[in-house]
């Protein structure tokens, strides 16, 4: 299911950069992606920790890492309930 979502978000992502292109607004299409991209990430860092159990919480692992540094994702840039909320503005 994570790969499917991972597609959609790729697919979401073209689609954006399809519109930026075409020269259109697409403030609320970005807001989208950025708000559902990050969670996504979030989703599926912490399926990777978990599946690693025990070492995906030890510190030097890559894993951790990266679980570490997606959870900027969804905040750096505009939290995901800014996007959203961008997203009401524009519906």
């Amino acid at each position: 299911m994570l790969q499917a979502k991972t597609e959609a978000a790729r697919q979401f992502l073209y689609h954006c950069g399809w519109l930026v292109t075409q020269g259109r607004d697409c403030v609320r299409e970005v807001s989208m992606l950025k708000a559902f991209a990050g969670e996504l990430a979030n989703e599926v860092l912490y399926t990777c920790q978990q599946f690693h159990g025990g070492m995906g919480y030890m510190r030097e692992t890559a894993i951790e890492r990266l679980t570490r540094d997606a959870r900027v994702l969804s905040i750096g840039g505009g939290a995901t309930e800014v996007m959203l909320d961008e997203v009401a503005k524009r519906s």
